[in-house]
């Protein structure tokens, strides 16, 4: 499974679903960086995926088999520091993404530890540029009450999945299989508080099991 491929392709949120629970949803994807492209260009050959302004989104993460038990996840993105927080709704640990640092905390509250890591794809984290590889625009789709465009892409095994993502490159639906992955339940636009995305201190730095 190529998760550095995957991560580097659809955006933090995207990064944020592969590195939950449907880790295997979209693992492996083909690599690819983002190039510049209009915001109002409707014949765009590729959807933005990250998003340009401050949002707070809590998807439910769909399990592939139905014996499994659903999740919710709440994802927070502050435009000013270029920082993402991922709050999976089955535990207490939560990361935050600093995309300017290129760091990747995962911070234990319970047992007052962080451990951090290199933010994958910070690279290609640019709210004003659109994805790159191969996609196809099919429709559009009201996911939460938003409106979203919906893009076809490929896997590296040549498996499609389908993307829904607002025209200011917040991702709203996975769709893989014909069936749905991952799916937004709340979404917010509202200004988010600076400190939401704050790393606490007096935590101990424990090293990562795989770096």
């Amino acid at each position: 499974m190529n998760m550095t491929s995957a991560t580097r392709r659809f955006g933090p949120v995207m990064r944020a679903c592969l590195a939950s629970a449907v880790a295997g949803v979209l693992a492996t994807l083909p690599a690819g960086g983002v190039h510049a492209a209009d915001t109002t260009d409707t014949t765009a050959q590729s959807p933005f995926v990250t998003p340009q302004h401050d949002v707070d989104v809590t998807y439910t993460i769909y399990p592939p088999h139905a014996s499994q038990m659903s999740l919710k996840q709440r994802m927070r993105w502050s435009e000013a520091r270029m920082t993402q927080r991922i709050d999976p709704g089955n535990t207490d640990t939560y990361m935050i993404t600093d995309y300017r640092a290129k760091t990747l905390t995962v911070i234990d509250p319970d047992r007052r530890i962080r451990t951090i890591v290199p933010a994958p794809g910070a690279a290609s984290v640019d709210p004003s540029r659109r994805a790159e590889g191969t996609w196809l625009r099919t429709g559009s789709a009201t996911v939460a009450g938003h409106a979203c465009t919906l893009w076809q892409t490929s896997d590296t095994d040549q498996r499609q999945s389908e993307i829904c993502y607002t025209d200011d490159g917040v991702m709203l639906q996975v769709v893989r299989d014909g069936k749905v992955m991952v799916q937004a339940t709340t979404i917010d636009t509202a200004p988010q508080d600076s400190t939401t995305f704050d790393v606490p201190s007096g935590l101990k730095e424990v090293r990562a099991a795989n770096p």
